[in-house]
């Protein structure tokens, strides 16, 4: 009777093996068409879309800058509540090299308005300091330059629609 029973219980964990190996194949075969699916978007996009939506013919020439070996830096913003917020610029283009200071390419995307805000980087961190009053630390300037301190330039004094121009001089000041 241990015979017939060991045999019928080798027999059940059998079939159990067999339901398991079925059902982690369903599996790995639905992760392995959800991964090729994504897989194939992210090359679509990387290759069709990406390249071709940049738009090259915007430079901008940045003057009044005070070191030769402090990088430029350049944020654009498309959105008002981003810029009052000093947040999720739509692109940052930094230039090192002195040379091309009156020449940055800013391959922005194709946005009707844009703002931009340019600042040396004195400290090379990357980010714009300011004191604890907000006082810039860094020079500092806009597109359109518009004139005023630096609390009180809102976002409407220096966007401007990309389809009117091809380059834009920005005059940094402190």
């Amino acid at each position: 009777m241990t015979l017939s029973y060991d045999v019928h219980n080798s027999q059940k964990d059998k079939v159990h093996l067999i339901q398991k190996n079925t059902n982690l194949d369903q599996v790995m075969h639905s992760f392995a068409s959800v991964f090729l699916k994504i897989t194939t978007i992210i090359v679509f996009q990387v290759f069709f879309i990406i390249d071709s939506s940049f738009s090259d013919h915007i430079n901008a020439k940045v003057t009044g800058f005070v070191d030769a070996t402090s990088p430029i830096y350049i944020w654009g913003y498309d959105r008002k509540f981003y810029y009052e917020d000093r947040s999720a610029p739509l692109f940052i283009v930094g230039e090192r090299d002195i040379n091309n200071f009156n020449k940055i390419n800013l391959m922005a995307f194709p946005h009707t308005n844009i703002g931009l805000f340019a600042f040396q980087d004195l400290d090379k961190d990357g980010e714009f300091s300011q004191d604890f009053k907000g006082e810039p630390l860094e020079p500092f300037g806009f597109s359109l330059n518009p004139i005023g301190k630096y609390q009180d330039i809102v976002f409407e004094d220096f966007v401007f629609d990309m389809e009117k121009f091809s380059k834009v001089e920005i005059n940094l000041r402190k």
